[in-house]
């Protein structure tokens, strides 16, 4: 996963842009991905982090 994707993922949890240089850590942790930002801990499932990943491409693709 590159730092382009986790934000990508963080920014549509968190509601408002993330910038991968603000992105400090990202980690898998069994089933699930945490997310580590100046002012967040995101955890998502695994499954949840594709999903948001496969919809950002599809509305890319769209335009």
């Amino acid at each position: 996963m590159t730092s382009i994707e986790v934000a990508i993922a963080a920014s549509m949890e968190l509601g408002r842009i993330v910038y991968p240089e603000y992105i400090e850590a990202a980690v898998r942790v069994g089933d699930d991905v945490a997310i580590l930002t100046p002012d967040a801990i995101i955890t998502l499932p695994i499954q949840t982090f594709h999903n948001y990943i496969t919809d950002w491409l599809e509305a890319i693709c769209s335009l």
